[in-house]
């Protein structure tokens, strides 16, 4: 039953049309995550904070208004975390509707689960930083195995039917030469980099950090699509 889905859900939107690229969408967004962000613009989420939603209430309104969607985007927080990510992606699938994942690709046998049983039709992975760990400390504020995230990357790479990955720019904390390292570690792949805005942001020093300016960024990686 929908009801006994072990899946915290901390927010829902019931039509979208900016959380998947040409696809009208509702979002399910997941209370928790692993990283701690400094600038990550869903903070309360992330720290797992609020009343969790009623899921059965969220699939139903998903399901009266199937014939008006495109598809569910799983977002969070980290939804990988949630023991009944599988279960609600196949409930999602019975309504007849693909599922987007967002994740920040730290449980690469979590995703791989869900490729196995064609649960996910779409997969945008967040990439922080250069994979060396210390990048990825300074943009998380957490200690992360960074061949996780290489392996969620080659999965994603080999057995997602349709994939991008993202970078948002935080210029309080990536520099030129990150950029660019992640430029030529992602080359040839669907890569784009959103930019940072100091909105409702998890460390509250973050609320004065510098906004990223997309001109800037669009000067530096001309080939990239830039967000924002």
């Amino acid at each position: 039953m929908e009801q006994n889905i072990d899946f915290a859900a901390g927010g829902y939107l019931p039509a979208s049309f900016l959380d998947w690229e040409a696809h009208i969408s509702a979002v399910i967004f997941c209370l928790g995550c692993n990283f701690r962000c400094p600038w990550c613009h869903n903070g309360e989420l992330a720290r797992g904070r609020g009343e969790p939603l009623g899921l059965a209430q969220i699939l139903a309104d998903i399901k009266r208004r199937a014939a008006f969607l495109d598809g569910v985007v799983i977002s969070g927080g980290e939804p990988t975390l949630q023991p009944g990510l599988p279960e609600l992606a196949r409930a999602i699938t019975a309504l007849g509707l693909p599922v987007k994942l967002d994740t920040n690709g730290s449980r690469p046998e979590v995703i791989e689960t869900l490729l196995n049983e064609g649960l996910v039709k779409h997969i945008a992975m967040d990439v922080k930083a250069p994979l060396d760990a210390a990048s990825y400390e300074r943009l998380t504020a957490a200690r992360v195995d960074v061949e996780k995230i290489r392996a969620s990357m080659e999965i994603i790479k080999n057995r997602a039917p349709s994939y991008e990955f993202r970078t948002t720019y935080v210029p309080a904390l990536h520099s030129r030469e990150d950029l660019l390292a992640l430029c030529k570690a992602l080359r040839g792949e669907p890569w784009r980099v959103q930019c940072f805005k100091p909105n409702n942001c998890l460390d509250e020093k973050f609320l004065t950090a510098e906004a990223a300016k997309a001109e800037e960024l669009r000067r530096l990686l001309p080939d990239v699509p830039v967000r924002g």
